[in-house]
């Protein structure tokens, strides 16, 4: 429902734009009229309106000084304005301008030109609701409270869709009507939206695909199961992306064309996954085989673990009994916070670390799940290398490192670190400078900025929030020595890594 308020102190004048927006417009509209501009003003404080049209020469409070005070409600929620006026006056125009009018017409107002301006208002306030509502879901992917929400959309339920390809963003655009969809995260080839349970009907409905060729797949789509409430969105999005993750197990989808383009869609899979604790086993056992730099037995605990996600696609099989990409995301998820994380240092001074943990966290990328192993494998490989040719003469710097790389999110400083490795604080500073090449809070601060421009990349935080999560605390602290070591504020930094 669209609500629009005319303001004008000449009752026929109102009614008479009522008529043609009534006959023109093929969409709810909730209409409001207003006398003058105190009515109209006050209406915008207790109404969601998404257009105002106003007279310029009114009692009480004329249509600039309305302009002016609405001007000061926050964008998000501000009205678009339109203008119409009997004064063909350049200064009453550049006024409305100035304070935001979306155009300036003059009376007798010419049909086509209203009704195209208020089109444009419409479709203002729908990117605007869009918005809106992003915010609410990501505020509830984050666990955070709504303090405003409109989530009746969601009251039979929603579903998480999870794309990647080249221009995934295009599924959602072709597949689904503005407002029905709702962008919780996007990278480079990869995004997550929400969508209400009614839209999720539309993806069964798109145009099947009878003989695909595999080869051909645009766009890849993981559908998590249904759920019943906004508040369960960050499990929805876990599921869209387990769902997205069956596309590198012997799991076939359903082909359908979406704006001529072929896509791959992957349902969730409700089976359970059955060697979780096998899993564990042999996590821990490859964690303490790359502590100890052993390349042989990390590989060899690597094939075990991969052994467990059943066959890949175009290998012969029988029937799956569990879950498999359940497994599989399980141990993505301990791949990024036990291994990639504990190296982030190291991965940001090393080019070909960086390079391959980024193709690790970007598991979309991938044609294969051997692809995506490969990667793995080669991360893991030269990180026994670099463990074996940088291990300390001093144990206790190894242990040291070992803490940082795990408490360096927490209030911590030289003298912490030194007391839990129980060593003279002086004789700790001199050899921590002496193995790394750094001093401790600098090495501190490098382990910060790189956690910050992790969280950053996501898209999903804001700045006081990348500060708490990565360790600084201090926001303004925070946003002056990211600067320093990158050349650019977080939140450009973020617009750049999210584009």
């Amino acid at each position: 429902m669209i609500n629009i308020a005319i303001t004008d102190d000449e009752k026929l004048i109102r009614a008479g734009i009522r008529k043609i927006l009534s006959d023109s417009i093929d969409i709810p509209v909730n209409f409001f009229e207003c006398k003058n501009g105190e009515e109209a003003f006050e209406l915008c404080r207790t109404e969601q309106l998404d257009l105002l049209i106003t007279d310029i020469r009114m009692p009480k409070m004329d249509g600039i000084e309305l302009m002016r005070q609405v001007s000061g409600i926050d964008s998000q929620n501000r009205p678009s304005v339109i203008v119409l006026s009997g004064f063909d006056d350049f200064s009453y125009a550049k006024a409305a301008l100035s304070y935001g009018a979306l155009t300036y017409i003059l009376k007798p107002v010419d049909q086509k030109e209203l009704v195209e301006a208020v089109n444009k208002a419409i479709e203002i306030s729908r990117q605007k609701e869009q918005h809106r509502n992003e915010l609410v879901m990501q505020s509830f992917l984050h666990g955070e409270v709504a303090r405003t929400s409109d989530t009746s959309l969601f009251a039979n339920g929603l579903y998480c869709v999870a794309v990647s390809g080249d221009n995934p963003g295009c599924f959602f655009e072709n597949t689904f009507s503005p407002g029905e969809y709702y962008v919780l995260e996007k990278k480079k080839n990869y995004v997550t939206a929400a969508i209400p349970k009614s839209a999720g009907r539309k993806i069964q409905h798109c145009e099947s695909c009878k003989n695909p060729d595999p080869a051909s797949v645009s766009l890849r789509v993981g559908v998590s199961s249904m759920l019943q409430n906004p508040s369960e969105i960050q499990s929805a999005q876990k599921n869209a992306f387990v769902s997205f993750l069956s596309q590198f197990l012997k799991i076939e989808p359903m082909y359908v064309f979406c704006g001529g383009k072929l896509c791959s869609v992957y349902m969730w899979n409700t089976k359970p996954a059955l060697a979780v604790d096998q899993l564990d086993h042999l996590f821990e056992q490859l964690l303490g085989r790359l502590e100890l730099g052993e390349a042989a037995g990390v590989q060899k605990s690597l094939n075990a673990i991969f052994d467990l996600f059943g066959p890949e696609k175009g290998e012969s099989a029988e029937k799956l009994e569990e879950n498999y990409a359940q497994l599989l995301y399980q141990f993505y998820v301990k791949i990024q916070s036990q291994v990639l994380k504990s190296t982030r240092l190291g991965s940001d001074q090393d080019v070909y670390l960086k390079t391959k943990a980024l193709m690790i966290e970007n598991i979309w990328i991938h044609s294969s799940l051997s692809e995506w192993r490969s990667c793995v494998s080669d991360y893991l490989v030269y990180s026994c290398a670099l463990k074996k040719r940088g291990r300390s003469a001093y144990p206790f710097i190894n242990e040291a490192l070992e803490y940082l790389n795990s408490h360096f999110t927490k209030n911590i400083n030289m003298a912490t670190v030194a007391n839990e490795v129980s060593v003279n604080y002086t004789w700790f500073s001199e050899k921590f400078t002496e193995h790394t090449g750094l001093h401790f809070n600098e090495y501190l601060k490098k382990l910060r900025i790189q956690e910050a421009k992790r969280l950053l990349a996501k898209g999903c935080y804001k700045v006081y929030e990348v500060s708490n999560l990565s360790g600084f605390g201090d926001v303004k602290y925070f946003m002056k020595t990211f600067r320093e070591e990158t050349g650019v504020t977080p939140t450009e930094y973020k617009k750049l890594s999210t584009v």
